[in-house]
């Protein structure tokens, strides 16, 4: 992780952010301003991702990716003009545009290419549409360096990501009943009255390898297990497919591909000794392209989420959030393989 630098918000910066030091305050603010944070991936996930990121205030942002802008995408800040080219240079423009004060940079490399060095130059990094492998081993370059690590994909209305602070501290403020003097100068409590205090917490994650084979069937308890068994078999079953594969499910393949996601979901569910049939066929006709609903949902939430742990502000989440669009309108939260 890179050094900490004292920083001061000018005024210029105090009037643009206004309205998020009143939310999460100066300290965090100023914490944001020395993040440096790599986002792999530039498609609609990693657009709105970039977007909420930009806004935010964060120091610097590199996006990085080496494939090329295509009509179809959810990538809302391509630059149409830009189409056939690098996705990054389509991009960059109204990134840029979007928070002047924001120092965002491109890199059209390949990230299988970029070694060990390159990511610990950063505070933060947050991965998309990369085989879960390569997000294996950029986590674990990540758990080296004390870099927190996310990595998100969306399918369709599916959408999900996996959180790695390492040991991350935060602060909540919480409502306390109100201590009050004695006359012998003892404090009593009054219970129709309250105060906030500030309270510390610690919570420790575990790496992407470990919680993506953990068995959550027999870790989890029989309710959170059935709260998002459907979520987390899509999602194992989804980014099985793109390492098998080496690409996401395509409409032109659509019989074929939805059959293979079906062989694989059931790989799944007998190597977890699973009887019933969690999922489905129908639901894979749902996770074709990279619907721009879902990825506003989990763009937003993911970066209010890198915000969080920058700024040590409020609970994290731990350690995966899905959210299925075609299903429900809530996202759920789950702690996985601990």
């Amino acid at each position: 992780m890179v050094a900490k630098e004292e920083i001061t918000i000018s005024e210029a910066e105090a009037a643009l952010y206004d309205r998020q030091i009143r939310l999460w305050g100066l300290e965090a603010q100023k914490r944001l301003r020395t993040a440096r944070v790599l986002l792999i991936g530039m498609g609609g996930l990693g657009a709105e991702i970039a977007k909420n990121l930009t806004l935010s205030g964060i120091k610097s942002l590199t996006l990085l990716d080496h494939t090329v802008a295509v009509a179809n995408s959810s990538n809302f800040l391509v630059n149409h003009e830009f189409l056939g080219k690098n996705v990054v240079e389509a991009s960059m423009e109204r990134v840029q545009r979007l928070n002047p004060m924001v120092e965002v940079k491109a890199d059209q490399e390949n990230v299988s290419s970029k070694n060990e060095d390159f990511f610990s130059g950063f505070d933060v990094v947050c991965a998309t549409r990369l085989p879960v492998e390569e997000s294996f081993r950029v986590n674990e370059i990540c758990r080296k360096h004390s870099i927190p690590f996310y990595s998100g994909d969306v399918f369709g209305f599916s959408g999900f990501f996996f959180v790695d602070l390492l040991e991350h501290e935060y602060a909540e403020e919480v409502s306390v009943p109100a201590a009050t003097a004695k006359d012998d100068g003892s404090l009593k409590t009054k219970a129709d009255q309250s105060e906030t205090k500030t309270v510390k917490h610690v919570l420790n994650y575990i790496p992407y390898q470990a919680a993506f084979e953990a068995d959550a069937a027999v870790q989890l308890n029989k309710r959170s297990w059935q709260r998002i068994k459907s979520h987390f078999i899509m999602m194992k079953s989804l980014l099985m497919f793109r390492s098998q594969m080496k690409r996401d499910p395509e409409v032109a393949n659509r019989q074929t591909d939805i059959a293979k996601l079906c062989e694989i979901r059931d790989h799944i569910q007998h190597e977890m000794k699973l009887d019933n049939q969690i999922i489905d066929s129908g639901a894979y006709e749902m996770v074709f392209g990279e619907l721009s609903p879902a990825a506003a949902v989990v763009g937003g939430v993911l970066a209010q989420e890198i915000i969080k742990a920058v700024s040590h502000k409020d609970p994290p989440i731990r350690n995966h959030f899905f959210f299925n669009g075609a299903t429900d309108f809530n996202g759920v939260v789950e702690a996985i393989g601990f």
